[in-house]
């Protein structure tokens, strides 16, 4: 794949929320942060509802997933457009949680 630019990234970091909709319609998904890969169907919590949602209906209003493996909201999908590759999400992770560590291009 070679080294994403970092446009490319912060462009890609966009699909990671307010989300559900693209990724409900992708059949896998990662997570940046841990950089799981999975079926979008282990997705079971969300955040980013409404403020006055229910307790008991907070996930079902959710617009951005949590990583079911870390709990994290870097989870970005498949239908993004964007590959969801273990490389693809290091270069993610190195960007969004780095601090402010530069990547060479």
């Amino acid at each position: 794949m070679g080294v994403p630019s970092e446009e490319t990234l912060r462009l890609a970091h966009k699909h990671s929320i307010h989300h559900r909709h693209e990724l409900l319609a992708s059949s896998s998904c990662g997570c940046f942060y841990c950089l799981s890969i999975y079926s979008t169907d282990q997705i079971e919590d969300w955040t980013d509802y409404p403020e006055d949602t229910p307790e008991d209906r907070e996930n079902e209003f959710g617009m951005t997933a949590l990583c079911p493996h870390c709990g994290v909201d870097s989870v970005i999908g498949a239908g993004s457009g964007y590959p969801i590759t273990a490389e693809f999400l290091q270069w993610m992770k190195r960007l969004w949680f780095a601090g402010s560590e530069r990547r060479s291009e």
